[in-house]
């Protein structure tokens, strides 16, 4: 059986592959299983241990793009945040350049592709893509499109010899890296794949739920029939297609399609959202309902050629791992600094839960701190936030607007608790105490210079001013990171063991943010720090990087544009009646407002420059 992530027609030969026996974080490359349209993955080996995993690499030339790397890191969380059996899951990543990789399970199995190309049998398909189904509509709860769904991303585990195959869902998420009014026009990138592609999908259109139905109905198309509804050749024939020509009925081409069966795919294939499925369980439903009835009557006629040996599989007992709805109030300090507001926590995990919110959403990526307010007392944990669904998303996934976090720093008392909701408790039972050691005071001394400024910004926490330079940050950070190191080795009271990891996720998140011009840059415009976009700029921020940035920017601050070009304006009148220390002043408080605005950091540093070399009075 083969043991490949991807069909073997998307390979090429081993040798041409220079990353072939490199090596990522602790995993060295020694096999390509498969390429798509976002990166390849490879089977990676454990160069300590031996463990067998396997790892996406991020495409060179899109690595580039920082909205693609950030997102792929974004969705990469979002997609354990949901917890489902039936998604591949996802152990770890990295989104530093140059190649920005995920570590995820290693499947032994097939993909569905290995099915096409004769019928299969109704009792075959069916239950397999009623998994994807369940799969699928728990991503859509939390707002998750794949986007490109086919047979190739449906892959079949066989758990143990005879036993049912197991279905995973391969690059949930990837394909959700790319927004219709993103950068993937700059990169030159095709949302998803022609043949499966939903009518909306092909004009840009806002997307919910209904079109991962659409590709699941062409899908089942495929396998009722053995082939695709539509046999145009080119990829604008077959978006044309999906958008105006009606399926042939799945009985017009293969007569032991039964006419429930039938019935099911065509719905599922409407051109209008209204006329489908309304969401993925629906369709399992459907589906399921017409197999049996199906099963009741008349055998249809025999496939021209034998299926694949695989057996219908059977329904689990759902992982622990996957979210549990609750309903706990929680304390959320959105930004540093600010007052804590009360939330509702709607589901939970073991990684992270979701926060029901109607007011301002936090940035992705941003830090937050969550207190559960159980009742035995509250417990707090520093989180980072990976999912966001704004109220316009809520409304057409039929959930309510908020955001997704996963832990980043929880104490043990606040697992044992999520442990215990997970498993159907009040999350109420606390550790066992344990003897209390005194404080340590040389380490109380260097704590207590964090402690002031841990909710604020990163510049604030490591005592740096907001333009400080690459190389000043990298030292400060190092010797920051030394001596908090340094403490875990002293016998610290609980307290101060809490706050040196809380202190430590911080220093680290800083200077990983700080270090990196992307992150930098993005993060000061946010913060509203022009002078720290100017240091990223002279410290090798493109152009290119720059506006790709400041789109992004605009969308999490719309009126920000717009706020700003009124200080331009001024500072343009201010200009033309020669006040270039009062133009300088407007324009600096336009770029306190949108400080990736390329045209105006020109126009503010060429009038400083001009200002500074004016003779003294």
């Amino acid at each position: 059986m083969e043991d490949e992530h991807n069909s073997p027609d998307m390979m090429t030969a081993d040798e041409e592959d220079p990353l072939l026996g490199t090596q990522l974080g602790s995993f060295r490359l020694v096999r390509r299983l498969g390429r798509g349209g976002m990166g390849t993955v490879y089977l990676g080996e454990h160069v300590s241990i031996g463990s067998r995993m396997a790892v996406k690499v991020l495409h060179e030339h899109l690595a580039a793009y920082p909205e693609l790397v950030q997102r792929f890191h974004a969705e990469a969380r979002a997609v354990n945040l949901i917890g489902h059996e039936n998604i591949v899951s996802i152990f770890d990543l990295n989104s530093a350049p140059p190649r920005p990789y995920l570590i995820m399970e290693y499947l032994e199995g097939v993909p569905l592709s290995s099915m096409v190309g004769t019928p299969v049998k109704a009792e075959v398909w069916i239950p397999i893509l009623s998994q994807a189904c369940e799969a699928l509509h728990a991503a859509h709860l939390r707002g998750i499109v794949h986007r490109d769904l086919k047979p190739d991303n449906i892959f079949l585990v066989q758990r143990a010899k005879g036993a049912p195959p197991f279905v995973k869902v391969l690059d949930f998420g990837i394909a959700k890296l790319i927004d219709g009014a993103g950068p993937q026009t700059q990169a030159g990138i095709i949302v998803g794949t022609p043949e499966y592609m939903s009518p909306e999908q092909s004009r840009s259109l806002r997307l919910d739920g209904r079109a991962d139905v659409y590709s699941l109905g062409v899908i089942a198309y495929q396998m009722a029939t053995g082939r695709l509804p539509f046999m145009e050749e080119g990829t604008a024939a077959q978006l044309v297609a999906h958008q105006t020509i009606p399926p042939p009925p799945p009985r017009s081409i293969y007569a032991g399609v039964s006419i429930p069966v039938d019935a099911v795919i065509l719905r599922s294939l409407a051109k209008s959202l209204t006329d489908r499925y309304e969401n993925a369980l629906a369709l399992k439903a459907a589906l399921e309902a017409a197999l049996a009835e199906e099963l009741r009557g008349p055998p249809p006629e025999p496939p021209p050629a034998p299926p694949p040996p695989v057996a219908s599989p059977v329904r689990e007992t759902p992982s622990r791992r996957r979210a549990r709805p609750v309903e706990l109030p929680a304390r959320v300090v959105l930004r540093p600094g600010a007052q804590p507001e009360r939330l509702v926590c709607s589901d939970i995990a073991r990684g992270g839960l979701f926060l029901r919110t109607q007011g301002e959403l936090p940035p992705l990526f941003s830090r937050v701190q969550v207190t559960l307010e159980l009742g035995r007392g509250a417990l707090t944990a520093n989180c980072e936030v990976v999912r966001l669904v704004t109220p316009e998303q809520a409304l057409l996934w039929g959930m309510a607007p908020g955001f997704g976090v996963q832990f980043v720093d929880a104490s043990a008392d606040f697992k044992a608790a999520i442990d215990q909701l997970l498993k159907g408790g009040t999350g109420n039972t606390p550790q066992v105490a344990v003897a209390e050691p005194s404080k340590d005071v040389e380490a109380e001394v260097l704590l207590e210079g964090f402690r002031t400024n841990l909710q604020k910004d990163h510049y604030s926490l490591l005592s740096l001013p907001q333009d400080a330079n690459l190389e000043t940050i990298r030292t400060r950070v190092r010797v920051a990171l030394g001596e908090l190191e340094g403490l875990k080795g002293r016998p610290l009271s609980s307290s101060q063991r809490a706050l040196l990891e809380s202190v430590l996720t911080r220093v680290r998140d800083a200077g990983e943010t700080l270090t990196n011009v992307t992150r930098r840059a993005m993060y000061d415009a946010l913060l509203g720090n022009f002078r720290g976009v100017e240091s990223c700029l002279s410290a090798g921020l493109t152009v290119t990087q720059l506006e790709a940035l400041r789109k992004d920017f605009l969308v999490r601050r719309p009126n920000a544009a717009g706020t700003a070009r009124v200080h331009i304006l001024t500072g343009n009148a201010y200009e033309k009646n020669g006040q270039l220390a009062r133009a300088v002043e407007a324009y600096e408080r336009g770029l306190a407002v949108d400080p990736l605005d390329l045209a105006l950091l020109q126009r503010y540093r060429a009038l400083r420059r001009a200002l500074s070399s004016r003779p003294s009075p």
